[in-house]
């Protein structure tokens, strides 16, 4: 059966890159993965905004076309790999319509996006969405699309609504946006949170800003569970506890291993592990108890000005050490 064409062949990246057409089956979240993987890292950016205006101009209703930018927003964070994680979201938000952004915000924060189902603590997460936000803010700040203060509202509000605690987490995604747009930003987060569509309807100048339809997704984004001992052996820490043991022959060996959608990105792009996350929370200057992560751990502090040089650290702050992958967090050992 013939497959219908959905946009022909766009021209991006300045006419120097072209992509071919998609059509229907092009745009099925498996196909997505599929294909985003195997563009270079380079233009994966470029092809996630490709498969947004094409999805985004399709005739179908509002309700299936939030649907389908969602599973598809999520299919090209998968597939684009943890080095390409800031650029995608940043495209998401991009380049959405913004009649159904709200919904497809919406569904991320509920099933994606969230700090739970990430397994980040209150310090991780807050530190991780600044880190977006900020990158992703600023992309649309420069890229020239329509009503860029709205959107960046609502991927700050995004993480607001996935975090355990809203009011925490708030100010700091606010703060990460550019200074010029925190102002006006405060009213459409809450406007976002709150899912007031009149007021971002007329902030934006579109005529009705879509519901947020059922999850088309729901329940297939789940955590990871914990590899198997033979996996997890070669990077136990000392007085580390051991992990529960692989399932018996002919046992159930539980869900397909699914990677939540953020932890991945933030342990290998950031290139710290969630142990090593928390450490950065300790105050070296309070003269409280070191934390676990550190117990038997060297810290050679450094007083010359000499090594300022080679070392982008003020004088007398910790040397980094290095660190192992985190023995509790199983993700790391995924491919």
């Amino acid at each position: 059966m013939k497959r219908m064409l959905i946009v022909a062949a766009i021209l991006l990246m300045g006419g120097e890159m072209a992509f071919a057409a998609l059509t229907e089956a092009d745009l099925a979240p498996e196909a997505i993965v599929r294909a985003v993987s195997a563009q270079p890292a380079a233009n994966r950016a470029a092809y996630a905004r490709q498969v947004l205006q094409a999805i985004g101009a399709s005739p179908a209703a509002d309700e299936a076309k939030t649907q389908a930018l969602t599973s598809a927003a999520r299919a090209l964070i998968t597939g684009a790999g943890a080095d390409q994680g800031a650029a995608i979201i940043s495209e998401i938000y991009n380049t959405v319509p913004l009649e159904n952004l709200q919904g497809v915000a919406d569904l991320l924060a509920a099933n994606g996006f969230g700090q739970a189902e990430n397994g980040f603590t209150d310090a991780q997460y807050d530190a991780f969405c600044a880190n977006v936000v900020r990158t992703a803010s600023s992309y649309i700040a420069s890229s020239g699309t329509d009503s860029p203060a709205v959107r960046m509202s609502i991927l700050a509000a995004t993480f607001t609504k996935g975090s355990s605690d809203p009011e925490r987490t708030r100010p700091q995604v606010i703060a990460a946006l550019p200074a010029g747009y925190q102002t006006s930003a405060a009213t459409y987060v809450a406007a976002s949170e709150q899912g007031n569509r009149d007021v971002l309807a007329a902030a934006t100048g579109v005529n009705e800003v879509a519901a947020t339809p059922d999850d088309p997704d729901a329940g297939a984004i789940v955590p990871a569970p914990a590899p198997t001992v033979e996996a997890k052996t070669d990077y136990l820490e000392e007085g580390s506890p051991e992990p529960d043991a692989a399932p018996a022959e002919g046992e159930e060996g539980g869900v397909e291993a699914k990677v939540p959608l953020l932890a991945r990105y933030a342990t290998d792009v950031l290139g710290i592990t969630l142990d090593t996350m928390a450490d950065a929370t300790y105050s070296w200057a309070s003269g409280a108890p070191r934390p676990a992560t550190l117990v038997g751990v060297p810290v050679v502090e450094e007083d010359s000005i000499d090594h300022l040089g080679a070392v982008d650290r003020w004088p007398g702050s910790p040397i980094p050490r290095p660190v192992l992958p985190s023995p509790s967090y199983g993700n790391q050992y995924i491919d």
